[in-house]
């Protein structure tokens, strides 16, 4: 019945849209719930508007595009459109719930030789160009979005250092004008307006540079920003970065769907920290068979420069370090290793530059040389006991010579590449991102990338793409003191919205902001054990590493059991409080057993959490990780308790300064039957 009043709602209103249409006026479509209403307005310069309860997000933001075929958005006169509605589930068997709802309601708007698609969800509304202008290539010189809004407009911005940057700096919280003294922001960009958040985001690149958000030079207003097409390469330490450009940023097919702009409105904070509009807007799956597509907890060895007690073997990336690592991921049922940046190295085939990195003067022997330790002996022996092995490579290398260096992976068995050192997201660079993760599902190897923006939506096409970086991470803290408790609650309202990330967690080495050293054998993290914990929760990474030393897990056993037991992939999750910045609370489950952690900043938060509107009926045995009475002074003290609670108790945990909590509730019924 519900399927037949939207098509009753659609018909009616493509008529009225339709008659908009004939005499140039707005058009304009509302979320399934009507509280979110996106507007396109045409005439000299297509512009579009946003309002949520009523209120005004954004008003009349130019939009088009500059092409050789020419201007999409300036000088459009409709010539019709059409409303359709959409009532579905999305499955997704490696993210933070297994089944999406997507439900909106979407207005195509006809200009000829392009269209606009405005598309409202419920949270969130969005905006593609679609252009048919007949076979052959197209130039696209620029993108037009400019963000009508005062310079004193509160944000969030990812600000990084150019056009060509890793996208792992801090998320600032500035007023807007204080972009104009900055190179740019990668996404997501909040804005505040009339109450709301507003999240600027972006899915489905494919053959186009990824948005920015900035102010060009003399321009009046923040607006999208893109790299140009590279024209020439040059060589900067392990990176290929342009050394010239074309006068434009794409070039690409005449006729084609282009990425969705779209805007997530958060009425709490907390809805930022829960929010599927990314992926709903994601190219479908392109794997036939996605079976053999799964990662989990993973043991780590560079962040700790190779370092342990207690072995009879020189501390090093050597043979025996490898398969000491594999003997831990075996003995505690930890299903991947993955080894870092060390293993290629062979001074046959390359010379040593200052930075410590292999400099390679032909990409192509780096596939030829002898692994410096033997990788597909331990391969081997990793897969007889169980465990899967990731291993780092240069991505410069891949991008010259992909299928030599695919082919030589799968030859040695590899289940999964962590592929660094991009940097970029021109063109060129998002064509190789897509591309080798596309080759590598071919041959059945999974992808965790780095040095690289965030991919918006590719891990639903291509699920063999389990990770991203582009985050500020747990590895800065080796070098750096600016991974604090309040950046690490950021990242579950900013870069979480992109999807999984890579920020490797799991320093055992836990200090309060005082005590905080920084060292390149034996790293510490800012904040509580417990804070520490709380990420194996909160934060989406289906490959999930412990990155601290076997030796520092172990003289720990029910911190090594809790994470390297949690799952990294949920069949639901629910945000529960928090505020951008100071804390947040997150429910996930897995099967019948539910997961509940919190995070805060140096300020500490009390929280009191009613399991009613988490639990079903029934007892549940919760296992609590939580900050002591002294982590304050000591961050790696922590309290370990369990106890029997119901979905009727109200849950009080208070975690203290840089702190946190993480709760495991299993259905007693469930434990009755082992």
């Amino acid at each position: 019945m519900r399927g037949n009043i939207y098509k009753i709602m659609g018909l009616l209103s493509a008529a009225f849209f339709s008659a908009a249409a004939a005499i140039g006026e707005t058009f304009s479509v509302k979320s399934p719930d009507g509280k979110l209403e996106a507007v396109l307005n045409d005439g000299d310069q297509i512009t579009f508007s946003l309002m949520a309860d009523g209120k005004e997000i954004l008003k009349d933001a130019p939009i088009g595009m500059d092409t050789d075929k020419g201007k999409i958005g300036s000088g459009a006169k409709a010539k019709g459109s059409s409303l359709t509605s959409h009532s579905g589930t999305i499955e997704n068997n490696l993210g933070l719930r297994k089944t999406i709802k997507d439900e909106y309601n979407q207005l195509e708007v006809d200009f000829g030789g392009y269209k606009v698609i405005l598309r409202a969800y419920n949270e969130a509304a969005a905006y593609r160009f679609v252009s048919n202008f007949g076979d052959g290539e197209m130039l696209v010189f620029s993108e037009t979005l400019k963000l009508p809004l005062p310079d004193s407009t509160k944000t969030v911005a990812h600000v990084v250092q150019g056009m060509a940057t890793s996208f792992e700096r801090l998320y600032k919280h500035q007023e807007l004008g204080e972009l104009k003294k900055q190179p740019n922001a990668s996404l997501p960009f909040i804005f505040e307006k009339n109450g709301f958040k507003v999240a600027i985001v972006e899915s489905s690149w494919f053959e186009y540079p990824g948005l920015r958000i900035g102010y060009p030079k003399d321009a009046s207003s923040a607006q999208a920003m893109f790299a140009k097409y590279p024209k020439k390469f040059k060589l900067v330490h392990n990176l290929l970065q342009p050394e010239e450009t074309e006068n434009y940023i794409a070039k690409t097919e005449a006729s084609r769907e282009f990425p969705w702009r779209a805007f997530i409105v958060a009425r709490k904070d907390i809805e930022l920290a829960d929010n599927d509009t990314i992926y709903k807007l994601a190219r479908p799956c392109q794997i036939e068979d996605t079976s053999w597509i799964s990662a989990g907890p993973s043991v780590w060895d560079w962040w700790v420069n190779w370092t342990t007690e207690g072995v009879d073997f020189p501390c090093a990336f050597n043979d025996d370090m490898c398969k000491y690592y594999i003997d831990f991921a075996a003995e505690n049922d930890i299903p991947v290793v993955t080894f870092d940046a060390g293993w290629h190295f062979d001074r046959s085939i390359g010379l040593k530059n200052k930075s410590g990195l292999n400099q390679y003067i032909n990409d192509e022997k780096y596939f030829d040389g002898k692994p410096y330790v033997n990788i597909p002996a331990h391969v081997k022996y990793a897969h007889s006991k169980g465990v899967k092995v990731f291993i780092w490579v240069l991505s410069k290398a891949l991008y010259a010579y992909p299928e030599k260096g695919l082919d030589l992976f799968k030859e040695w068995g590899v289940d999964g590449l962590k592929i660094d050192f991009t940097d970029r997201d021109d063109q060129l660079a998002i064509r190789h991102f897509v591309n080798i993760t596309k080759m590598a599902a071919e041959r059945n190897i999974m992808i965790d990338w780095h040095g690289c923006p965030s991919m918006v939506g590719l891990n639903r096409t291509y699920p063999n793409a389990v990770n991203f970086e582009g985050v500020y991470g747990g590895e800065v803290n080796k070098w750096s003191k600016d991974i604090s408790p309040a950046h690490n609650v950021d990242l579950i309202y900013t870069r979480m919205l992109l999807g999984p990330m890579d920020y490797t967690p799991g320093g055992m080495r836990n200090s309060t902001k005082k005590d905080f050293a920084i060292s390149n054998n034996q790293p510490c993290v800012q904040g509580t054990r417990a804070h520490m914990v709380a990420m194996y929760v909160i934060y989406n990474a289906p490959l999930q590493m412990m990155s601290d030393r076997p030796c520092d897990y172990e003289k720990y056993p029910d911190i090594l059991k809790f994470i390297a037991t949690t799952p990294t992939t949920w069949d639901d999750s629910k945000a529960i409080e928090g505020k951008l910045g100071e804390y947040a609370v997150i429910a996930r489950r897995k099967g019948d057993v539910w997961y509940i952690a919190g995070m805060a900043d140096w300020n500490g938060k009390k929280v009191s959490i009613d399991l009613s509107k988490i639990l079903d009926a029934g007892d549940y045995e919760a296992e609590i990780i939580r900050d002591s009475i002294n982590s304050n002074i000591v961050a790696s003290d922590y309290k370990r308790e369990t106890k029997t609670v119901s979905s009727s108790d109200i849950l009080d945990l208070e975690m203290k300064n840089g702190g946190g909590f993480a709760v495991k509730l299993t259905p007693k019924k469930f434990l009755w039957l082992f």
